[in-house]
């Protein structure tokens, strides 16, 4: 019999239900419901109880550390994020910029006459390399 009834309280859903204490022509009851007169969350009564407990102080304590540390750890990883994102938008414009300069000296080396055709070659190379060793 014993063994039936502890079976059928381990098949019981592990639910937290809240405990109401009613006081009724000075008898004290305990139910679930809520009832019409006075009335106490008694679980609410008992998590006062267990803010006196220092293991559970300790408990919250700890996982407010590791929520603070958390935090702190992504607002650390957020800030290298854009760190990276200006740079890869710096180092963007940077290569538009040495891609633009490259598409002048082509044009110069075009428009060149003969007896500057030469310095214009030179520094269309040397912009080719600028924008080589830099951007790709």
């Amino acid at each position: 019999m014993k063994f039936f009834l502890v079976l059928s309280l381990l098949l019981q859903p592990f639910v937290a239900y809240a405990v109401y204490r009613c006081e009724s022509s000075g008898k004290i009851s305990y139910s679930d419901l809520p009832c019409a007169g006075s009335q106490l969350d008694i679980s609410q009564a008992s998590s006062t109880t267990d803010s006196a407990d220092p293991v559970s102080k300790n408990e919250r304590s700890e996982v407010s550390r590791l929520q603070k540390l958390r935090e702190q750890r992504e607002r650390q990883d957020q800030q290298i994020r854009d760190l990276a994102a200006r740079g890869a938008a710096a180092r963007e414009r940077k290569c538009r910029s040495l891609a633009l300069q490259v598409k002048w000296r082509e044009e110069d080396v075009r428009e060149s006459t003969l007896d500057k055709a030469h310095k214009a070659k030179i520094r269309l190379r040397r912009a080719t390399e600028k924008f080589d060793s830099e951007c790709r």
